[in-house]
């Protein structure tokens, strides 16, 4: 298994769109995604993903 951390905050789309390229990555592979950022962010986020 592969593990991947991803800092949620960086980017121009950020967090939106490395969640959810997260969230896909999680549903199709052999990985351990690893958020990085503010917890309360992460948590909205993430409801979206069903996650």
């Amino acid at each position: 298994m592969v593990r991947i951390a991803e800092d949620t905050m960086g980017g121009d789309y950020a967090p939106d769109e490395i969640i959810k390229g997260a969230a896909i990555a999680a549903q199709n592979g052999d990985a351990a995604i690893i958020l990085v950022g503010p917890i309360e962010i992460l948590k909205e986020e993430l409801t979206k993903y069903n996650r």
